[in-house]
């Protein structure tokens, strides 16, 4: 499942030759700045966690559109989804698709942040309760980003409203991000950042319950650090690699470039 969209990104980077290129990869915190009106970028990425409880694979796709100069369309689809337990039965399938609308709310300036909000819906492609919990969710986001010199920093802070799980009373999540991005040089980057998110689960409820879809988070605390290398000027390599609060590792090498 993952040729077609490698022959895709080939064939990309043969079509963008001399369009410049930066990527959000691997951060998975979201920016205020938005692209300009007309520009097309896609990200692939692949993910490949660990823990002592099994492993997981993912194959992301991610298509930002600038639809004005202060209003950014991303779709995200997970074409490619395993999920494998060390105890008990696994899934391999599509993953939800994911739809995220960005609006610039004030630019940068000397002494105060560019400010955005995003609404991002989260549409149930899968109906394996392993993969996906088969709901629709609804997150707002408040983002913040400033540069100072080579170092570019974003804060954002969200809440989710989750899709209703029958007989199980789930409370709705805050999220909370914080990334920094240093240009070492013109083709090199470093990158960090931090994320979390409340509690999903009802009080005293443990994601081993069989009531609960395994996809509904706990409380999770997640730190990566990575880098972008950009070989050329339309194409943007980076590696990210995360380690959590449940003591999983995350590994996501993924490409990005842009149609214009």
């Amino acid at each position: 499942m993952l040729r077609p969209g490698l022959v895709l990104s080939a064939a990309l980077v043969v079509l963008t030759a001399g369009i410049p290129a930066r990527a959000g990869q691997p951060l998975e915190t979201e920016t205020a700045r938005t692209p300009r009106a007309g520009q097309l970028q896609l990200e692939a990425t692949f993910e490949r966690q660990s823990s002592s409880s099994g492993r997981e694979l993912t194959a992301p796709l991610a298509l930002e559109c600038g639809l004005t100069d202060r209003l950014e369309l991303l779709v995200e689809p997970v074409f490619y989804t395993s999920i494998r337990p060390r105890i008990g039965p696994g899934a391999t399938g599509m993953g939800d698709l994911e739809i995220t609308m960005t609006g610039l709310l004030r630019r940068e300036t000397p002494h105060a942040p560019a400010l955005a909000t995003a609404l991002e819906v989260k549409l149930p492609t899968t109906n394996d309760p392993l993969i996906g919990t088969g709901k629709i969710d609804y997150t707002g986001y408040i983002i913040a980003s400033k540069r100072a010199g080579r170092v570019d920093a974003h804060v954002n802070v969200g809440y989710t409203a989750l899709g209703r799980q029958a007989g199980l009373p789930l409370h709705n999540i805050y999220n909370f991000a914080a990334a920094a991005e240093w240009r070492k040089t013109e083709r090199f980057e470093l990158v960090g950042e931090v994320i979390g998110n409340t509690s999903a689960l009802p009080e005293g409820g443990a994601e081993t319950d069989s009531a609960i879809t395994p996809e509904i988070a706990g409380a999770e605390t997640v730190g990566m650090l990575g880098f972008r290398v950009r070989p050329g000027a339309c194409l943007t390599l980076a590696l990210g690699v995360s380690y959590d609060n449940n003591q999983a590792w995350l590994v996501r090498p993924g490409v990005t470039f842009r149609l214009r």
